[in-house]
């Protein structure tokens, strides 16, 4: 009975559902048409660059027409009638310039639901429920992916590609039908200042979108970032941002090494079911593995297994170039490890960022964490269009276990000064 209680008081976010599903079936989809109709593994990087700088721009703009306007259910329904017009716009549209232009609108506007989830959380849960709320949002979002993953699979065993995107429109639309259904805008509503003031309540959301500006850093050069944070915080930082260099150097050009090995386009949406499907399977195991081991600890293990599927795709495009099947069932295996790692380290980080915010810079020092994420992201998208298409993909992922060498290297240092001044 206090299940359903507690299910019944969360469905305002089932929207997140479709509105997962429709947009990350596009951004996979994008790549696949864009490889049929020519395109290269520099397009497609080039793609994922846009769609991540749109994320970018589109997360500043969507939280201060927030603070604008006070807007939570207009917003969602924006994005969700615009994901679905540019899922829609796809079928008609046979140009490589054109996708990439409709990999950056997604991207805008995708972006636009994170804000609004979190403060409609804070607004419609007592303060004691915030952190239970965001996981139950975290699981849900990342239940869309998996539905849009599934779909694809089966629907791209008898359909093409161009149509998959007819199918993202209708599940977009359904997004803006729950919109309308269950998400009511409170009588009083929270500035998004507000969050910086709670940054606890930030743990689950931070995981799962990174690119989430509360004070955005105009200026990102090296002398302003050692200005802004001290030399622990500086480490941390860094760590993260070649963390995630390292993760895009890896999957922005695995669709393309994929469907050049000869894997099928049902059988590309199968690896990334699998991908989401771990994070679905791991997340309610994750914190009871992280308190027994501990956050010093297991923040260093997660670093094993994200490596070691790193190192698999290295043998994959090294070893087994022009094997699908062999290429296909290391790249299950390499990226269930591959997720299984980035949970326990993105939690394990999280946590220990959120406990360095000294009072009064919540919002300064969570913006630079986004920005420096941000900056990682953009940087790993174009790097690995270059590298992949002049060195091919084993070295692109060779570069990007150096990368996160480095961040192993730059993290670890960071907690055991986080040792050392906890025993002193």
């Amino acid at each position: 009975m206090q299940a359903l209680t507690h299910l019944e008081s969360r469905k305002w976010s089932w929207y997140l559902v479709p509105m997962n599903a429709s947009s990350t079936g596009l951004s996979t989809i994008i790549p696949i048409y864009m490889l049929a109709l020519g395109g290269q593994v520099r397009e497609v990087a080039l793609a994922m660059f846009l769609s991540n700088l749109a994320m970018t721009l589109g997360a500043v703009f969507w939280g201060r027409l927030i603070d604008a306007m006070h807007w939570r259910r207009m917003i969602i329904a924006i994005c969700s009638v615009a994901i679905s017009i540019t899922c829609a716009s796809m079928y008609f549209v046979s140009s490589v310039p054109a996708l990439m232009l409709l990999s950056a609108l997604v991207g805008f506007f995708s972006v636009g639901a994170v804000p609004v989830t979190n403060l409609l959380v804070m607004e419609k849960s007592r303060k004691e429920d915030w952190l239970r709320t965001f996981s139950w949002t975290s699981l849900i979002s990342a239940a869309g992916l998996v539905i849009a993953m599934v779909a694809g699979y089966l629907w791209l065993m008898q359909f093409d590609a161009q149509s998959y995107a007819v199918v993202c429109a209708g599940i977009a639309v359904s997004s803006l039908g729950l919109t309308f259904m269950f998400v009511k805008d409170p009588p009083t509503t929270l500035e998004r200042k507000a969050i910086a003031l709670s940054p606890a309540a930030l743990v689950e959301r931070l995981k799962q979108v990174p690119i989430m500006f509360l004070k955005p850093v105009s200026d990102l050069s090296l002398s302003k970032l050692r200005e802004s944070v001290s030399r622990k915080e500086f480490l941390f930082f860094a760590g993260t941002g070649l963390y995630f260099l390292s993760g895009n150097l890896l999957f922005t050009p695995y669709t393309p090494f994929l469907k050049e090995s000869g894997v099928t386009d049902s059988q590309v949406f199968l690896a990334y079911t699998v991908l989401h499907l771990s994070k679905v399977f791991f997340l309610p195991f994750n914190y009871r593995i992280i308190a027994r081991g501990g956050e010093e600890l297991m923040g260093r293990i997660a670093y094993i297994p994200r490596m070691f599927g790193i190192v698999l795709a290295v043998a994959a495009a090294f070893l087994f170039a022009m094997n699908p099947t062999s290429i296909l069932m290391m790249t299950l295996t390499a990226f269930v490890t591959v997720e299984v790692g980035y949970s326990i380290w993105s939690t394990t980080t999280t946590s220990s960022l959120l406990r360095m915010i000294p009072d009064g810079r919540a919002g300064t020092v969570l913006g630079v964490n986004s920005a420096i994420i941000g900056a990682g992201l953009l940087i790993g998208s174009l790097a690995a269009g270059e590298v992949a298409a002049n060195f091919g993909y084993a070295a692109t992922y060779a570069l990007a276990i150096g990368f996160l060498a480095g961040s192993f290297a730059l993290v670890s240092k960071y907690f055991r000064k986080i040792v050392v001044k906890a025993v002193a």
